[in-house]
Protein backbone atom coordinates (compact mmCIF):
# COMPACT_ATOMS: atom_id res chain seq x y z
CA UNK A 1 0.00 0.00 0.00
CA UNK A 2 1.83 2.71 -1.38
CA UNK A 3 1.75 6.82 -0.52
CA UNK A 4 2.29 9.73 -2.93
CA UNK A 5 2.84 7.91 -5.97
CA UNK A 6 -1.19 6.89 -5.65
CA UNK A 7 -2.87 10.05 -6.76
CA UNK A 8 -1.46 9.18 -10.14
CA UNK A 9 -3.37 6.53 -10.81
CA UNK A 10 -6.87 5.33 -11.65
CA UNK A 11 -8.52 8.59 -11.06
CA UNK A 12 -7.46 8.70 -7.40
CA UNK A 13 -8.34 12.14 -6.10
CA UNK A 14 -5.26 13.99 -5.33
CA UNK A 15 -3.50 14.20 -1.90
CA UNK A 16 -2.08 17.71 -0.72
CA UNK A 17 1.10 18.14 0.72
CA UNK A 18 -0.68 18.66 3.78
CA UNK A 19 -2.18 15.43 4.19
CA UNK A 20 0.27 14.04 3.15
CA UNK A 21 2.36 14.99 5.72
CA UNK A 22 -0.10 15.03 8.84
CA UNK A 23 -1.37 11.20 7.93
CA UNK A 24 2.42 9.65 7.30
CA UNK A 25 1.53 8.79 3.25
CA UNK A 26 -0.92 6.11 4.60
CA UNK A 27 -3.02 6.19 1.76
CA UNK A 28 -1.17 2.90 0.62
CA UNK A 29 -2.52 -0.05 -1.43
CA UNK A 30 -5.81 2.28 -2.58
CA UNK A 31 -3.79 3.27 -5.49
CA UNK A 32 -5.56 1.41 -8.04
CA UNK A 33 -9.01 1.72 -6.38
CA UNK A 34 -10.42 0.58 -10.07
CA UNK A 35 -11.80 3.52 -11.97
CA UNK A 36 -10.29 2.20 -15.18
CA UNK A 37 -12.37 5.57 -17.28
CA UNK A 38 -9.72 7.85 -15.62
CA UNK A 39 -6.57 5.60 -16.08
CA UNK A 40 -3.58 7.12 -17.38
CA UNK A 41 -3.19 4.58 -20.99
CA UNK A 42 0.26 2.74 -21.87
CA UNK A 43 -0.81 2.61 -25.22
CA UNK A 44 1.96 4.70 -27.44
CA UNK A 45 4.23 5.30 -25.29
CA UNK A 46 7.88 4.38 -26.44
CA UNK A 47 9.72 0.93 -24.55
CA UNK A 48 12.17 1.67 -22.51
CA UNK A 49 15.37 -0.67 -22.58
CA UNK A 50 17.96 -0.64 -19.67
CA UNK A 51 21.14 0.98 -20.74
CA UNK A 52 23.97 -1.35 -22.23
CA UNK A 53 26.36 -1.64 -19.53
CA UNK A 54 30.76 -1.33 -19.84
CA UNK A 55 32.00 -4.79 -20.54
CA UNK A 56 34.08 -4.40 -17.18
CA UNK A 57 31.06 -4.21 -15.08
CA UNK A 58 28.76 -6.63 -16.58
CA UNK A 59 31.87 -9.15 -15.80
CA UNK A 60 32.33 -7.94 -12.22
CA UNK A 61 28.88 -8.22 -10.84
CA UNK A 62 27.81 -11.19 -13.03
CA UNK A 63 31.18 -13.09 -11.04
CA UNK A 64 30.29 -11.42 -8.09
CA UNK A 65 26.77 -13.13 -8.13
CA UNK A 66 27.75 -15.97 -9.06
CA UNK A 67 29.99 -16.16 -5.84
CA UNK A 68 27.77 -14.72 -3.40
CA UNK A 69 24.49 -14.91 -4.76
CA UNK A 70 21.69 -17.10 -3.57
CA UNK A 71 18.83 -18.93 -4.36
CA UNK A 72 15.97 -16.83 -2.96
CA UNK A 73 14.32 -18.77 -0.68
CA UNK A 74 17.57 -19.95 0.77
CA UNK A 75 18.63 -16.12 0.60
CA UNK A 76 15.73 -14.99 2.66
CA UNK A 77 15.79 -17.77 5.46
CA UNK A 78 19.17 -17.48 5.77
CA UNK A 79 18.87 -14.08 6.88
CA UNK A 80 16.85 -15.22 9.69
CA UNK A 81 20.65 -16.79 11.12
CA UNK A 82 21.39 -13.08 12.45
CA UNK A 83 18.32 -10.80 11.77
CA UNK A 84 15.29 -10.95 13.95
CA UNK A 85 13.34 -9.62 11.35
CA UNK A 86 13.49 -9.13 7.38
CA UNK A 87 10.80 -6.84 5.42
CA UNK A 88 10.23 -8.21 2.11
CA UNK A 89 9.11 -4.82 0.25
CA UNK A 90 6.95 -5.28 -3.12
CA UNK A 91 5.21 -2.74 -5.59
CA UNK A 92 1.96 -4.71 -5.59
CA UNK A 93 0.49 -7.12 -7.80
CA UNK A 94 2.81 -8.78 -9.03
CA UNK A 95 1.60 -12.78 -9.83
CA UNK A 96 5.29 -13.86 -8.54
CA UNK A 97 5.60 -12.17 -5.28
CA UNK A 98 3.08 -13.39 -3.38
CA UNK A 99 3.89 -17.16 -4.89
CA UNK A 100 7.44 -16.14 -3.66
CA UNK A 101 6.05 -15.39 0.14
CA UNK A 102 3.68 -18.52 -0.19
CA UNK A 103 6.58 -20.82 -0.97
CA UNK A 104 8.76 -19.45 1.85
CA UNK A 105 6.37 -20.86 4.70
CA UNK A 106 7.63 -24.05 5.03
CA UNK A 107 11.59 -23.70 4.88
CA UNK A 108 10.92 -20.78 7.28
CA UNK A 109 9.21 -22.82 9.46
CA UNK A 110 11.77 -25.71 9.27
CA UNK A 111 14.06 -23.08 10.31
CA UNK A 112 12.40 -22.05 13.74
CA UNK A 113 10.38 -19.48 11.80
CA UNK A 114 6.76 -19.19 12.94
CA UNK A 115 5.42 -16.11 12.20
CA UNK A 116 4.50 -14.08 8.75
CA UNK A 117 3.42 -9.76 9.41
CA UNK A 118 1.38 -8.69 6.61
CA UNK A 119 0.69 -5.74 5.06
CA UNK A 120 -2.54 -7.18 3.36
CA UNK A 121 -4.66 -7.97 6.77
CA UNK A 122 -6.01 -5.82 9.58
CA UNK A 123 -4.97 -6.18 13.31
CA UNK A 124 -8.65 -5.99 14.27
CA UNK A 125 -9.20 -9.07 12.00
CA UNK A 126 -6.95 -11.28 14.12
CA UNK A 127 -9.05 -13.76 15.95
CA UNK A 128 -10.44 -14.47 12.48
CA UNK A 129 -6.69 -14.85 10.57
CA UNK A 130 -5.93 -17.62 13.65
CA UNK A 131 -9.08 -19.30 12.81
CA UNK A 132 -8.52 -20.01 9.18
CA UNK A 133 -5.21 -21.34 9.51
CA UNK A 134 -5.85 -23.52 12.16
CA UNK A 135 -9.14 -24.76 10.92
CA UNK A 136 -10.14 -28.39 10.02
CA UNK A 137 -10.89 -27.74 6.77
CA UNK A 138 -9.71 -24.50 4.17
CA UNK A 139 -11.96 -21.91 4.68
CA UNK A 140 -11.94 -19.68 1.16
CA UNK A 141 -14.90 -17.82 2.43
CA UNK A 142 -13.08 -16.66 5.44
CA UNK A 143 -9.74 -15.85 3.90
CA UNK A 144 -11.66 -13.62 1.50
CA UNK A 145 -13.09 -11.66 4.08
CA UNK A 146 -10.03 -10.80 5.67
CA UNK A 147 -8.75 -9.70 1.98
CA UNK A 148 -11.87 -7.58 1.48
CA UNK A 149 -12.02 -6.05 5.24
CA UNK A 150 -8.27 -4.98 4.62
CA UNK A 151 -9.70 -3.43 1.23
CA UNK A 152 -12.69 -3.97 -0.87
CA UNK A 153 -10.91 -4.18 -3.94
CA UNK A 154 -8.26 -7.06 -3.33
CA UNK A 155 -9.95 -9.84 -5.01
CA UNK A 156 -6.69 -11.51 -5.78
CA UNK A 157 -6.23 -15.12 -5.86
CA UNK A 158 -2.11 -15.10 -5.39
CA UNK A 159 -2.79 -13.50 -1.94
CA UNK A 160 -5.23 -15.26 -1.01
CA UNK A 161 -3.07 -18.46 -1.70
CA UNK A 162 -1.01 -17.22 1.31
CA UNK A 163 -2.89 -17.97 3.90
CA UNK A 164 -3.61 -21.52 2.25
CA UNK A 165 -0.21 -22.20 2.57
CA UNK A 166 0.10 -21.29 5.88
CA UNK A 167 -3.05 -23.80 6.82
CA UNK A 168 -1.46 -26.75 4.86
CA UNK A 169 1.49 -26.15 6.63
CA UNK A 170 -0.30 -26.10 10.06
CA UNK A 171 -2.61 -28.95 8.65
CA UNK A 172 0.76 -31.44 8.04
CA UNK A 173 2.11 -30.85 11.63
CA UNK A 174 1.86 -33.27 14.72
CA UNK A 175 -0.48 -32.82 17.52
CA UNK A 176 1.01 -29.74 19.78
CA UNK A 177 3.14 -28.71 17.48
CA UNK A 178 3.80 -25.16 17.49
CA UNK A 179 1.88 -23.70 14.79
CA UNK A 180 2.86 -20.95 11.99
CA UNK A 181 0.73 -17.95 12.28
CA UNK A 182 0.35 -15.00 10.26
CA UNK A 183 -0.31 -11.07 11.81
CA UNK A 184 -2.47 -8.45 10.68
CA UNK A 185 -0.44 -5.27 10.05
CA UNK A 186 -3.20 -3.02 8.75
CA UNK A 187 -5.58 -0.34 9.96
CA UNK A 188 -9.19 -0.12 10.06
CA UNK A 189 -10.11 2.90 8.22
CA UNK A 190 -13.60 4.24 7.29
CA UNK A 191 -13.37 5.19 4.18
CA UNK A 192 -17.31 5.72 3.72
CA UNK A 193 -16.34 9.53 5.45
CA UNK A 194 -15.06 10.35 2.11
CA UNK A 195 -17.84 11.59 0.36
CA UNK A 196 -16.29 14.59 -2.54
CA UNK A 197 -12.77 14.85 -3.81
CA UNK A 198 -12.62 17.40 -1.23
CA UNK A 199 -12.37 15.33 1.80
CA UNK A 200 -9.80 13.58 0.67
CA UNK A 201 -7.89 16.92 1.34
CA UNK A 202 -9.65 17.95 4.58
CA UNK A 203 -6.96 17.16 7.71
CA UNK A 204 -9.91 16.78 10.00
CA UNK A 205 -11.78 13.98 8.03
CA UNK A 206 -8.66 12.08 7.17
CA UNK A 207 -8.16 12.21 11.51
CA UNK A 208 -11.41 10.35 11.61
CA UNK A 209 -10.91 8.14 9.00
CA UNK A 210 -8.11 6.81 10.24
CA UNK A 211 -9.25 6.19 13.41
CA UNK A 212 -6.06 6.59 15.63
CA UNK A 213 -4.40 4.43 13.08
CA UNK A 214 -0.98 4.63 12.07
CA UNK A 215 2.60 2.86 11.32
CA UNK A 216 3.88 2.93 14.44
CA UNK A 217 0.97 0.46 15.41
CA UNK A 218 2.26 -1.71 12.46
CA UNK A 219 5.61 -1.91 13.76
CA UNK A 220 3.91 -2.58 17.34
CA UNK A 221 2.98 -5.75 16.16
CA UNK A 222 6.02 -6.68 14.75
CA UNK A 223 8.00 -5.53 18.33
CA UNK A 224 5.59 -7.31 20.08
CA UNK A 225 6.92 -10.76 18.75
CA UNK A 226 10.42 -9.93 18.93
CA UNK A 227 10.07 -9.01 22.59
CA UNK A 228 8.43 -12.73 22.83
CA UNK A 229 11.41 -13.98 21.16
CA UNK A 230 9.88 -14.87 18.10
CA UNK A 231 11.85 -14.08 13.72
CA UNK A 232 9.39 -12.54 11.94
CA UNK A 233 9.32 -12.23 8.53
CA UNK A 234 7.09 -8.93 7.07
CA UNK A 235 5.62 -8.77 3.93
CA UNK A 236 4.12 -5.50 2.34
CA UNK A 237 4.69 -2.41 0.10
CA UNK A 238 7.94 -1.18 -0.26
CA UNK A 239 7.32 2.26 0.98
CA UNK A 240 6.21 0.33 4.54
CA UNK A 241 9.38 -1.91 4.25
CA UNK A 242 12.00 0.58 4.85
CA UNK A 243 14.08 0.36 7.70
CA UNK A 244 17.35 2.33 8.24
CA UNK A 245 16.16 3.99 4.60
CA UNK A 246 14.26 7.51 5.33
CA UNK A 247 11.55 7.48 2.12
CA UNK A 248 12.17 11.57 0.40
CA UNK A 249 8.62 13.02 0.21
CA UNK A 250 8.49 15.11 -2.86
CA UNK A 251 5.96 17.56 -4.03
CA UNK A 252 5.89 18.90 -7.91
CA UNK A 253 9.10 17.87 -8.50
CA UNK A 254 10.91 19.30 -5.27
CA UNK A 255 11.92 17.50 -3.05
CA UNK A 256 10.52 18.87 0.84
CA UNK A 257 11.73 16.13 4.13
CA UNK A 258 12.37 12.82 4.86
CA UNK A 259 9.41 10.16 5.89
CA UNK A 260 11.00 8.76 9.43
CA UNK A 261 7.14 7.21 10.12
CA UNK A 262 7.16 4.18 8.31
CA UNK A 263 6.79 0.95 9.73
CA UNK A 264 10.09 -0.39 9.04
CA UNK A 265 12.11 2.74 10.67
CA UNK A 266 9.69 2.06 13.68
CA UNK A 267 11.18 -1.16 13.84
CA UNK A 268 15.10 0.12 13.02
CA UNK A 269 15.02 2.18 15.59
CA UNK A 270 13.80 0.08 18.16
CA UNK A 271 16.34 -2.56 17.28
CA UNK A 272 18.62 -1.65 14.70
CA UNK A 273 20.33 -3.67 11.90
CA UNK A 274 18.55 -6.64 13.66
CA UNK A 275 15.97 -5.59 10.98
CA UNK A 276 16.67 -5.50 7.81
CA UNK A 277 14.80 -4.49 4.20
CA UNK A 278 14.43 -6.68 1.06
CA UNK A 279 13.14 -5.42 -2.21
CA UNK A 280 11.69 -7.56 -4.69
CA UNK A 281 12.36 -6.45 -8.53
CA UNK A 282 10.28 -4.19 -10.10
CA UNK A 283 10.47 -0.81 -11.14
CA UNK A 284 10.84 2.20 -9.69
CA UNK A 285 9.00 5.95 -10.17
CA UNK A 286 11.57 8.19 -11.62
CA UNK A 287 13.24 11.19 -10.40
CA UNK A 288 10.55 13.81 -10.90
CA UNK A 289 8.35 12.39 -7.95
CA UNK A 290 5.77 9.79 -7.47
CA UNK A 291 3.80 11.15 -10.35
CA UNK A 292 6.85 10.61 -13.01
CA UNK A 293 6.94 7.67 -15.25
CA UNK A 294 7.62 4.15 -14.11
CA UNK A 295 11.33 3.11 -15.18
CA UNK A 296 13.84 0.43 -14.60
CA UNK A 297 15.31 -0.25 -10.98
CA UNK A 298 18.88 0.72 -10.03
CA UNK A 299 19.18 3.09 -13.10
CA UNK A 300 18.27 -0.33 -15.00
CA UNK A 301 22.01 -1.96 -13.96
CA UNK A 302 20.27 -5.31 -12.81
CA UNK A 303 18.04 -5.49 -15.90
CA UNK A 304 20.74 -4.96 -18.22
CA UNK A 305 22.59 -7.09 -16.10
CA UNK A 306 20.66 -10.07 -16.37
CA UNK A 307 19.19 -9.09 -19.96
CA UNK A 308 23.20 -9.45 -21.25
CA UNK A 309 24.31 -12.74 -19.58
CA UNK A 310 25.45 -15.22 -22.12
CA UNK A 311 23.55 -17.90 -19.91
CA UNK A 312 20.11 -15.99 -19.75
CA UNK A 313 18.50 -13.98 -16.49
CA UNK A 314 17.98 -16.45 -13.39
CA UNK A 315 16.51 -15.97 -10.02
CA UNK A 316 18.73 -14.62 -6.82
CA UNK A 317 18.76 -12.88 -3.50
CA UNK A 318 21.82 -11.23 -2.57
CA UNK A 319 22.59 -8.38 -0.34
CA UNK A 320 23.49 -5.21 -1.20
CA UNK A 321 26.41 -4.00 1.77
CA UNK A 322 29.63 -4.16 0.62
CA UNK A 323 28.88 -5.83 -2.64
CA UNK A 324 29.22 -3.94 -6.29
CA UNK A 325 25.91 -3.55 -6.28
CA UNK A 326 25.67 -1.92 -2.75
CA UNK A 327 28.16 1.01 -4.64
CA UNK A 328 25.82 1.73 -7.69
CA UNK A 329 25.51 5.71 -7.60
CA UNK A 330 21.68 5.85 -8.59
CA UNK A 331 20.15 8.79 -10.28
CA UNK A 332 17.29 7.87 -12.42
CA UNK A 333 14.62 7.83 -9.25
CA UNK A 334 13.00 9.30 -6.83
CA UNK A 335 14.24 7.58 -4.09
CA UNK A 336 17.62 9.46 -4.67
CA UNK A 337 15.80 12.85 -3.84
CA UNK A 338 17.45 14.66 -1.23
CA UNK A 339 20.98 12.68 -1.49
CA UNK A 340 23.96 14.40 -2.41
CA UNK A 341 25.43 11.20 -3.33
CA UNK A 342 23.00 7.98 -3.16
CA UNK A 343 24.23 4.40 -3.28
CA UNK A 344 21.80 0.99 -3.99
CA UNK A 345 23.03 0.25 -0.38
CA UNK A 346 21.29 3.12 0.92
CA UNK A 347 17.60 2.22 -0.21
CA UNK A 348 17.71 -1.52 0.93
CA UNK A 349 19.40 -4.36 2.59
CA UNK A 350 18.85 -7.51 0.13
CA UNK A 351 17.42 -7.67 -3.23
CA UNK A 352 15.58 -10.24 -4.95
CA UNK A 353 15.25 -10.75 -9.02
CA UNK A 354 12.97 -13.61 -10.02
CA UNK A 355 12.57 -12.41 -14.27
CA UNK A 356 12.80 -9.73 -16.46
CA UNK A 357 9.94 -7.09 -15.45
CA UNK A 358 9.01 -7.66 -19.78
CA UNK A 359 7.83 -11.38 -18.17
CA UNK A 360 5.83 -10.10 -15.11
CA UNK A 361 2.24 -11.06 -14.66
CA UNK A 362 -0.34 -9.41 -13.14
CA UNK A 363 -2.19 -11.08 -10.20
CA UNK A 364 -5.22 -13.20 -10.68
CA UNK A 365 -8.45 -11.76 -10.09
CA UNK A 366 -10.97 -13.93 -8.20
CA UNK A 367 -14.49 -14.06 -10.74
CA UNK A 368 -17.32 -12.03 -8.98
CA UNK A 369 -15.65 -10.48 -6.14
CA UNK A 370 -17.62 -7.75 -5.71
CA UNK A 371 -21.25 -9.39 -6.15
CA UNK A 372 -25.05 -8.77 -4.58
CA UNK A 373 -23.47 -9.75 -1.07
CA UNK A 374 -20.89 -7.03 -0.64
CA UNK A 375 -21.37 -4.29 -3.31
CA UNK A 376 -23.36 -2.35 -0.50
CA UNK A 377 -20.23 -2.36 1.41
CA UNK A 378 -17.81 -2.33 -1.25
CA UNK A 379 -19.43 0.97 -2.10
CA UNK A 380 -19.36 2.50 1.34
CA UNK A 381 -15.47 1.22 2.16
CA UNK A 382 -14.24 2.29 -1.47
CA UNK A 383 -11.58 5.28 -0.66
CA UNK A 384 -12.49 6.41 -3.60
CA UNK A 385 -15.82 8.28 -3.21
CA UNK A 386 -16.37 8.17 -7.05
CA UNK A 387 -17.73 4.31 -6.46
CA UNK A 388 -20.27 5.46 -4.00
CA UNK A 389 -23.06 4.38 -7.30
CA UNK A 390 -20.54 2.08 -8.81
CA UNK A 391 -22.04 -0.83 -10.11
CA UNK A 392 -20.90 -4.51 -9.76
CA UNK A 393 -19.66 -4.67 -13.40
CA UNK A 394 -17.21 -1.51 -12.99
CA UNK A 395 -15.51 -2.53 -9.39
CA UNK A 396 -15.15 -6.01 -11.01
CA UNK A 397 -13.70 -4.44 -14.02
CA UNK A 398 -11.07 -2.10 -12.52
CA UNK A 399 -9.76 -4.54 -10.06
CA UNK A 400 -9.07 -6.79 -13.55
CA UNK A 401 -7.80 -3.84 -14.77
CA UNK A 402 -5.61 -2.85 -11.58
CA UNK A 403 -3.74 -6.14 -11.71
CA UNK A 404 -2.76 -5.77 -16.03
CA UNK A 405 0.89 -5.73 -15.98
CA UNK A 406 1.29 -4.53 -19.77
CA UNK A 407 -0.94 -1.15 -19.05
CA UNK A 408 0.65 -0.63 -15.96
CA UNK A 409 4.72 -1.52 -17.28
CA UNK A 410 4.48 -2.61 -20.57
CA UNK A 411 6.80 0.03 -21.34
CA UNK A 412 9.60 -1.32 -19.99
CA UNK A 413 11.73 -3.71 -21.83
Amino acid sequence: MEGLEMRHHLGLVAVTLLVSLTFGCRESRVEGEAQAEADVQVEGRALIEPPALEPELQAELDAWLAEHGKDPVDYVVGLFADHDVVLLGEQHRVRHDPLFVGSLIEPLYRAGVRTLCSEFARREDQALIDSVVTAPEWREDLARTIAFNSLVTWGYREYLDIYRAVWELNRSLAPGALRFRVLGLGDSPDWSLIQTPEDRDNPEVMRRVWRGGGEEHWARVILDEVEAGEKVLVYSGIHHAFSEYQQPIVWEGEFVRFETTRMGNYVYRAIGKRAVTVFLHAPWKGPGGYDDEMVHPADGVIDALMLNRSGGPYAVGFSLGGSPFGQLRIENAVYRCGFEDFRLAEFADGWIYTKPISEYEGMTPIANWINEANIEMARLQMPNPAFRDASIERFNAGIARDADIPRRWGHLH
